[in-house]
């Protein structure tokens, strides 16, 4: 027999819909959560959804926004303040800030990386950019 085919985001949400996540928040990939939850992609912020589908996810659905760009001789580019940060850090920070402007300081968040579409298990920059951003989180 061969390996199992490794669990993707959307497997998970099907998977998870029977389950029960003990936490106020889930930050979930626009991929995931757009079709189930509402939203449509945002450069500049991270749309918090509220949950009503009783399906034994949290109350509120956060999605990251992407690295904001700008159109430079008709191409899009991110913009210079971005171009070094890392598309995980950026996603993660502004999710975690909308929550706390949002929501405050006393929800329980899950961040999930296959749920955020950063789960390539080759790639180890992504988690360290997720741990960065939420030490730069927790430090502000």
């Amino acid at each position: 027999m061969g390996q199992a085919a490794p669990r993707v985001g959307g497997d998970l949400v099907r998977q998870r819909g029977s389950l029960s996540v003990q936490a106020d928040v889930l930050v979930m990939s626009g991929v995931w959560a757009f079709d189930r939850y509402g939203g449509r992609p945002d450069r500049e912020a991270a749309h918090i959804l509220p949950n009503t589908r009783g399906d034994g996810l949290p109350e509120w659905i956060v999605v990251p926004p992407f690295r904001p760009v700008v159109e430079r001789d008709g191409e899009f580019v991110t913009r210079e303040d971005f171009a070094e940060v890392s598309p995980a850090h950026c996603a993660v920070l502004r999710s975690l800030q909308a929550v706390r402007e949002e929501l405050g300081d006393s929800v329980t968040v899950v961040l999930d990386l296959s749920l955020l579409g950063m789960d390539d298990p080759n790639d180890g920059s992504t988690p360290a950019s997720v741990a960065w951003a939420i030490e730069d989180f927790l430090a502000g």
